[in-house]
């Protein structure tokens, strides 16, 4: 399966593919800055929705760190949001959204400000995850001039990165730190015509791969009809006194082009957390801080039928769930190799080169 089955309508081959991953919804911009160098990996990915998207978040993980997700919620005033950011840093990153808000409130993007001509205040929700220390030990935690930088590159909508050590996933690792991670994104078409895509920085606790060193996601893949050589030698877990714990935590974005209210985008971003439950092992514990937001951009009706709509909307959570699973392997997949002399656990295609040649080729 190729990113040849990119395109829209229901006459689009449907099915999962790799293409350009979130950016594969029409509207969607991102952009990314921070550093990757042996003295600091961490970085901030901001993602722009189309206006007039409809925005939903679940948070599941036990140790979250996040920015403004209550006024996302059903019920809320239903606003949606200006921008999603995912960030390293843990809660230290956080503040680097300002850079992200300041910026945006320059391009005139925001809610209109009550009796104040002119004003906008931009909606930011965001999640982190925890990345401190993992170039030399120091924190250094994203700066909000990185999240001005990559605001602006998500509104000149110049960047198609979607994938690798970059933005959030710089400083990703999970497995008990066993592993590198990264930031990866897939998409998949529905008969429909309507797509949902995800876009992860996959940092968990747990990991990606058995005890017998394969992948949770086997029988995902073969059920989806993918062809791949056979993983084998990923790194065991360690004891979990070994200090390797509090250290984590996997935030993604799933987005579809259907037009959903914010109660059934929010569905769509609850169904999704199935996509990290099966491709992490353990997942959404008390270290982690998993969440997962929701767009939906509007461009695709749902039908008319209550019972069609109906079956429509499961049929695109579905897609979330899966999407954000294949994002998650795609993070792996496409983490940078650095030199030993940084310290940092191997990449997925160092110990299985011929896996992520194949995979990365979808």
């Amino acid at each position: 399966m190729s990113s040849d089955t990119a395109g829209s309508g229901p006459d689009a081959q449907s099915g999962p593919f790799r293409g350009r991953g979130i950016l594969e919804v029409p509207g969607i911009r991102l952009g990314h800055a921070g550093e990757l160098t042996d003295a600091r990996l961490t970085g901030i990915t901001t993602v722009l929705p189309p206006s007039g998207s409809t925005i939903g978040v679940d948070v599941r993980g036990g140790g979250p760190a996040t920015r403004e997700t209550d006024v996302i919620a059903p019920g809320t005033h239903s606003y949606g949001a200006d921008a999603i950011v995912l960030t390293g840093g843990s809660a230290f990153g956080l503040g680097a959204v300002t850079g992200v808000v300041d910026t945006l409130a320059e391009a005139g993007l925001g809610f209109p400000a009550p009796g104040l001509t002119d004003a906008v205040i931009p909606l930011v929700p965001a999640a982190a995850i925890f990345d401190l220390g993992r170039g030399d030990g120091s924190v250094a935690p994203p700066r909000p001039d990185e999240g001005a930088q990559a605001a602006h590159m998500a509104l000149s909508g110049r960047t198609d990165e979607v994938r690798g050590s970059v933005g959030a996933g710089i400083g990703a690792r999970s497995g008990f730190q066993s592993l590198r991670g990264g930031l990866g994104s897939f998409a998949v078409r529905l008969p429909s015509g309507t797509t949902v895509a995800a876009l992860v920085a996959a940092n968990s606790l747990g990991t990606i791969g058995t005890p017998a060193g394969g992948l949770w996601l086997d029988p995902l893949l073969r059920s989806i009809g993918l062809d791949l050589p056979q993983v084998q030698g990923l790194p065991a877990a360690p004891p979990p006194d070994s200090g390797t714990a509090a250290k984590n935590t996997t935030i993604a974005i799933v987005a579809t082009d259907a037009r959903l209210d914010p109660a059934q985008t929010t569905r769509m971003a609850s169904g999704a957390h199935a996509g990290i439950a099966r491709a992490v092992q353990p997942s959404h514990t008390l270290f982690d801080g998993d969440t997962v937001f929701g767009i939906a951009t509007g461009a695709n009706e749902l039908p008319a039928d209550r019972d069609a709509a109906t079956r429509e909307l499961v049929m695109i959570t579905a897609a979330a769930a899966d999407a954000l699973s294949l994002a998650i392997l795609d993070a792996h997949a496409s983490a940078t190799p650095v030199d030993d002399a940084w310290r940092q656990p191997p990449t997925l295609s160092e110990i299985a080169p011929d896996f992520t040649s194949a995979f990365s080729a979808l």
